[in-house]
């Protein structure tokens, strides 16, 4: 008993320091906070687990005060029963000694027949006197046995009554020892109960702690979803504003080359009927006979619209490695491949330029390695462009 009372007694010591450090902490993280969770679920368990060994120590103590208290009882209704048999021999006991008295009064009362040592005289003869002799001699051994016999049986019956009694005292002993002990693991019970029940205050105070800052993390993620969503969608307004700027400038681009296409053609086609119409205008000299008739035809100027320039061509393609679809000035080169590289200080970018074997492109790009008269022509096949290597070449700005 003295035993589990100590352990009950160092359970409860720590648990009650558990107690006075059972105070919230306010984390300021979620991971504060599990960690907090976690640590009060531990002492939590712990608890329960002190509690449930200290149950199992009240109903032990419990199975003992109860077994006390049945050998108790067995023994008092034992000694009640021996307290009978106590009481009985001791009516027999006195009888007995009535017995012995009365019959001590006799011998020295009764008249001679009853004397002994006068039965001893009126012998008839020494066989008489003898056989007289042995008998007062057994009848007083017989009455000292029983007077022994009645003592010894007096004294073993205060003995048994005395252990009896003593063993009702140690029983009755032990069951107020194993009562004050059960009592006192009750008490020490009810404070873990207190100790298990603040720590599940403060664990249930911590996850309201938790439920709040995953509400607030949430709201922050909420919050930064939507600003990222914002943000890409303004991204892709942007680029799709971009886009639709760059197919427009593209599409004004296109415009100005089928325009300046155009032009040369309509250009081409009014030299072309000028010099037939100077041809058809041409007079014819009569001169005399001996005279040569010769005849003169009208040359037509070229035409000086736009700037020639002499440069030095290479060529290039999108398809290279590193390179991008996007010239520098956003031109798509998928969409318009007719492009050239030039020295913006030279050729202005936006320019729209003949180049003889090329056609009529836009100087839409720029190059480090462009500088001066030198331009790049785009094209789509890069074998092409090997096959083009470097040539000298005259161009025209038409715009």
């Amino acid at each position: 008993m003295s035993k589990s009372r100590k352990l009950g007694k160092v359970l409860l010591a720590s648990l009650v320091g558990q107690l006075f450090l059972a105070t919230p902490i306010h984390a300021s993280t979620l991971d504060q906070l599990n960690e907090q969770e976690q640590k009060k679920t531990e002492e939590i368990q712990a608890l329960q687990g002190d509690i449930s060994t200290m149950l199992m120590s009240i109903n032990e103590r419990k199975s003992e005060l109860d077994s006390l208290t049945l050998e108790v009882a067995e023994i008092e209704t034992q000694q009640e029963k021996t307290l009978e048999e106590i009481d009985k021999q001791k009516e027999v006991i006195a009888a007995r000694k009535n017995q012995l008295k009365e019959r001590l009064v006799a011998l020295q009362t009764s008249p001679s027949s009853d004397n002994r040592i006068l039965m001893l005289l009126e012998s008839d003869n020494f066989s008489d006197f003898l056989a007289k002799f042995i008998l007062i001699g057994q009848l007083q051994a017989t009455d000292n046995e029983r007077i022994e016999l009645a003592i010894e049986e007096e004294k073993k019956m205060i003995a048994l009554e005395n252990r009896l009694a003593q063993e009702v005292a140690d029983g009755k002993a032990k069951a107020e020892l194993a009562r004050i002990e059960t009592d006192s693991l009750h008490t020490e019970l009810e404070e873990l109960q207190t100790v298990l029940s603040n720590n599940e205050l403060v664990l249930q105070e911590i996850l309201t702690d938790k439920t709040t800052e995953e509400n607030r993390l949430a709201e922050v993620a909420r919050q930064e979803k939507e600003a990222a969503e914002k943000a890409e969608a303004d991204r892709i307004a942007a680029e799709e504003a971009a886009k639709q700027a760059e197919i427009h400038a593209q599409e004004e681009a296109e415009r100005a080359v089928l325009a300046a296409q155009a032009e040369a053609e309509e250009r081409a086609r009014a030299e072309e009927a000028a010099a037939k119409e100077s041809v058809n205008k041409t007079p014819v000299q009569t001169t005399n006979p001996t005279e040569k008739e010769d005849t003169i035809v009208e040359t037509p100027t070229p035409s000086t619209d736009g700037k020639t320039l002499t440069v030095v061509a290479t060529a290039y393609s999108r398809n290279e490695p590193n390179l991008t679809n996007f010239t520098r000035t956003g031109i798509d080169l998928r969409v318009n491949p007719m492009v050239i590289a030039v020295d913006p200080s030279v050729i202005p970018l936006g320019s729209i330029v003949e180049v003889p074997g090329y056609g009529i492109a836009i100087a839409g790009d720029t190059g480090s390695a462009i500088i001066g008269n030198k331009i790049d022509l785009h094209m789509e096949d890069l074998q092409a462009c090997y096959d083009f290597g470097r040539q000298t070449l005259t161009i025209k700005i038409l715009n």
